[in-house]
């Protein structure tokens, strides 16, 4: 198994740190953190200035001024890239976890396993909104590993993203996803909450993973996640 994040210097020092801090409560797996203007020695570590692809979109983007996050596709090609790079060829469980995630309990063996089941792709899906991307499981050994992967990098690289509603991580994504729906199966994390915005805190993934996303962030903790706070 191979656990993916990606963030820049100043958001580890507010809560990336919380994330290697809590490698311990994972199962045998191998970390990975890309690293956008620093690095550490405490978990392996991908500067992001050292992935040509990402740079490369970069430089063909640096003109470009978002109008608002929801367009900011130039802030959310680390996460496509890093996950690219990471699990493109890689041959086992491959899991996105955001930096700012923390993992405050044990993970039994065998339990992210058991979320992606027979599925290919594993993630937190919202109906009528689009995909939490806080944490996804994939299957890297599925035969449309890499066709997946090629189609959602394609997004960016061929600037087909400007056909989207909103430019992110999370709707290119779910274009990938309806892009592949006949060579994959995914299955929804989210159980009975995906109709909230934040299903991470109330899924079942909630007994042990809390992602402390937006104004979380600084506290390190989602007041929606009832087993955090008996933790």
């Amino acid at each position: 198994m191979r656990v993916v994040t990606t963030v820049h210097k100043a958001g580890f020092d507010v809560y990336g740190h919380r994330w290697i801090e809590s490698i311990p409560n994972w199962p045998e797996a191998e970390f990975v953190m890309y690293a956008e203007g620093f690095t550490t020695e405490k978990v392996r570590c991908v500067r992001t200035e050292d992935v040509p692809r990402l740079t490369g979109f970069k430089a063909k983007h640096k003109a470009y001024a978002a109008p608002d996050w929801r367009h900011d596709i130039v802030r959310f090609s680390n996460k496509v890239f890093a996950a690219y790079h990471a699990l493109y060829d890689y041959d086992g469980i491959g899991v996105w976890l955001d930096a700012d995630c923390v993992t405050y309990n044990p993970i039994p063996s065998g339990y992210i396993e058991e979320q992606l089941g027979d599925a290919y792709f594993a993630h937190f899906y919202r109906p009528g909104h689009y995909t939490e991307t806080g944490m996804w499981i994939v299957d890297c050994r599925h035969p449309a590993h890499k066709a997946f992967f090629d189609t959602w990098i394609g997004w960016f690289e061929t600037g087909a993203f400007t056909q989207l509603e909103e430019w992110h991580d999370c709707t290119t994504l779910d274009a990938t996803l309806r892009l592949m729906r006949d060579e994959i199966t995914t299955r929804n994390l989210s159980g009975e909450y995906g109709n909230l915005m934040h299903p991470m805190a109330k899924a079942d993934i909630s007994r042990f993973v809390d992602h402390c996303k937006g104004p979380r962030k600084g506290t390190g903790m989602s007041p929606e996640n009832v087993h955090r706070a008996a933790a």
